[in-house]
Order: C-alpha cells, then sequence, then structure tokens
C-alpha cells in the first residue's frame, strides 16, 4: 500500500480508502436490524481492507446500517484503534444543536470517542453550502465540537458545480474536500489545483462506480485498454496526481480488493501502457462530436433545467466507448431541481436557442440533446 499526507489535515493515508455504503443488505430498513449476514459481510470486508495497508474508513449518517454495522464489528478485528481513521458524514443542519446531535449519533453509532474527520455531507448547491456557512450554523457547530476533542479534521464532500465549489474551497474554513475527478469526468481540475494550494486533503469520491461503471466495463473500453483492466487505468490515472491524496473505493465484498492492489504493483503510475492506452481512448473518442465540449459549461444555464454539458458527456461515452449501461444509468438518474444528481431529460428543449450564441463550438445543441435523449434513455432501448 502506498500511502500520502492528506494535506494539512497531518494524517498520513494510504492511497485507498475504504468506503462503506455497499455492506450486504446494508440499506433495508430498518436500519437498526443488524443481519447476522451483513454483520459477518462487514467484518470480512473491514478485516481485509486493513490487512491490505488501508488506514481510513469513511462512511456516513446517511449510509444505510453502516455506522451501526461498522461499530458493532471493529471491536472483534485484530486492529488497535490507532491502527486506523475514521471519518464520517452528515447533512447541513438547520441549526448548531441538530449539528452537534448528528455528531453524536455518529459517535454512538460507531462506538469511537472521537472522529478522526468529519464532513459535511452533499454541499451540492447554494442553499446547502449558504446553510452550513451561516452564523451559528453547522460550520460553527463542527468547529466547537473539533475544540472539544469530538471530531479532528474538518472538510466537506461535494457534487457542486465548479464555480460553487472553487467558492466552498476559497472560504479556508476546510481542511479537505471529497469531490469527484476521474478519466471520464476532468471538469473538476481547477478545484483539485485550488485545493492543492490551500493544502487541503483530497478524496476522489467513486472513481470506478460514479466513475463509469468500471468494474463491469463494455468490451469496447476493455480492448482500448487492454493489457489493462479499464478499473485499473482509471486508478493508475488518477493516482499519477500527487496532488490527489486517496481514492475512495467501495467494496461489497472483500475479494474486490483485489483488482485495486494490482493497480498498485507498477511505478510510475502513468508508464508506457499508460500512454499507448491514452492514445487508443483519444482517437476513439473522435469520433463523437460531443468531445469538443471538453470542460466548457458556457451553454448553461439551461432555462429547461438540462445540464447539457453532462447529456453530452454521457453520450459522447455511449457513441464513442461503448459504455451504454453507465450512460443510461446516469442519465436515468437525472432529476430537474435534484441536488444529487440535477438536470431534465434532452427531450425537455423547447429549442429557445438560448444556449446557442454562447457555445464555442457552434454545435447545433437542440438537435443533439435530441438524438442524446434517443440513445441514453434506457426504456427506449
Amino acid at each position: 500500500m502506498d500511502y500520502r499526507r492528506f494535506g494539512k489535515t497531518g494524517f498520513n493515508l494510504s492511497v485507498f480508502t475504504l468506503g462503506t455504503m455497499r455492506f450486504l443488505q446494508g440499506w433495508d430498513e430498518p436500519h437498526h436490524i443488524l443481519p447476522e449476514e451483513s454483520l459477518k459481510n462487514c467484518h470480512q470486508v473491514l478485516n481485509t481492507a486493513l490487512g491490505a495497508g488501508i488506514n481510513l474508513i469513511e462512511t456516513a449518517r446517511g449510509y444505510g446500517k453502516s455506522e451501526r454495522l461498522i461499530g458493532q464489528t471493529l471491536p472483534h478485528l485484530p486492529y488497535r484503534r490507532s491502527d486506523y481513521l475514521i471519518m464520517s458524514k452528515a447533512p447541513p443542519a438547520q441549526t448548531a444543536g441538530e449539528m452537534r446531535g448528528f455528531v453524536e449519533d455518529s459517535l454512538t453509532r460507531l462506538g469511537v470517542e472521537k472522529l478522526d474527520l468529519f464532513a459535511l455531507h452533499g454541499l451540492n448547491n447554494q442553499d446547502r453550502c449558504q446553510l452550513s456557512l451561516k452564523k451559528g450554523g453547522s460550520l460553527d457547530a463542527l468547529e466547537q465540537m473539533q475544540a472539544e476533542g469530538l471530531i479532528g479534521a474538518i472538510g466537506f464532500s461535494t457534487h457542486a458545480p465548479r464555480p460553487l465549489l472553487l467558492t466552498m474551497l476559497a472560504t479556508g474554513r476546510f481542511a479537505f474536500v471529497n469531490l469527484h475527478y476521474y478519466l471520464f469526468k476532468r471538469m473538476n481540475r481547477a478545484a483539485i489545483d485550488l485545493a492543492e494550494a490551500l493544502d487541503m486533503g483530497v478524496l476522489i469520491i467513486s472513481p470506478n462506480d460514479k466513475g463509469g461503471r468500471l468494474y463491469t466495463p463494455s468490451p469496447a473500453l476493455s480492448q482500448l485498454t487492454a493489457p489493462l483492466h479499464p478499473a485499473n487505468f482509471n486508478e493508475r490515472w488518477i493516482l499519477s496526481h500527487p496532488q490527489i491524496h486517496t481514492l475512495s473505493i467501495g467494496m461489497s465484498e472483500a475479494s474486490h480488493i483485489d483488482i485495486h492492489l494490482e493497480s498498485l504493483k507498477k511505478k510510475p503510475y502513468w508508464g508506457s501502457e499508460e500512454r499507448e492506452a491514452w492514445a487508443k481512448l483519444q482517437e476513439a473518442s473522435r469520433h463523437s462530436p460531443f468531445d469538443l465540449c471538453g470542460d466548457c459549461t458556457r451553454c448553461l444555464p439551461c432555462p429547461q433545467a438540462i445540464d447539457i454539458p453532462e447529456v453530452f458527456r454521457l453520450h459522447h461515452l455511449v457513441v464513442s466507448l461503448k459504455m451504454d449501461h453507465y450512460g443510461q444509468f446516469r442519465y436515468d438518474l437525472m432529476t430537474p431541481g435534484d441536488h444529487w444528481i440535477p438536470g431534465a431529460e434532452g427531450v425537455a428543449c423547447d429549442r429557445c436557442g438560448d444556449c446557442l450564441p454562447r457555445c464555442p463550438q457552434q454545435l447545433a445543441i437542440p438537435d443533439l440533446l435530441l438524438k442524446a435523449h434517443g440513445d441514453l434513455k434506457s426504456t427506449n432501448k
């Protein structure tokens, strides 16, 4: 296992973090009932991860049974509390008292006296960010609990659009950030660079699941990254960035550790094999007109609340790399007004033309949105 300094938190973290939202039956209601099968699965996953050298366990108040399962399992593992760190997360609360209650709940469920890292969960839009930062609110409460020794470093996790994400980083009140940045979604590079300048810890969220469902890749993608598995190729690309410190891997079975350890076997992370695969991916991408968009978001905002760049990104992956399963899955999750995966479907376009003069590539956006909708909407298949 490799380790990197997690920014100004001072912690030396394994480059893989154990994400714990996928335990067996971990989302089944009621959350306080812990089946024997779930406890056994949790024991196997935690024991395997810690045995492989992973030293950060990442959970959240909103992860179903996760905190409770971990709390019941940790005392039965052959590891001391000093052998691992725990991060939990909770959404911004309406009051400081409510925020304190969230943290105290996590401490009780996990059976620990202190959380090494604590993140405000899902600072995805302006309202949630303002709620976090307001005087006497969630962040003030966390800083008070930090002074009391109940929590260590404070950070936030986010799916926010880039301008809002950069604004939150620039407050200087956070020691780390959990965000999305991987081979097939590179729009947050400016945020990565700003976090580095601020000496913040950087954790990459779900790089292989949300990053492309790479555990079950399309044959076309597998051929392009060969001899590397697409998941290994993605992880090695991310780890080639020294300003990124750890990647969350959400194992549902202990055996899943094997594919991740494979990513660490050869140094440097970005060598001749990786460069050759990257060249093949770039060549394949030229078959899709949506590759012209890159990181551009000038077409936004859309009056119909369509996340045009995201629709085009997903369609690009389907057209160029045959990542149909991933593209359709993520497209089906997009919902207007949702702060996790926002956006209306491409068919909502009313051809108002508001976006057209802003597009530097002069793309026929309304036509392309309808084409993308036809290819991405799984019920159309």
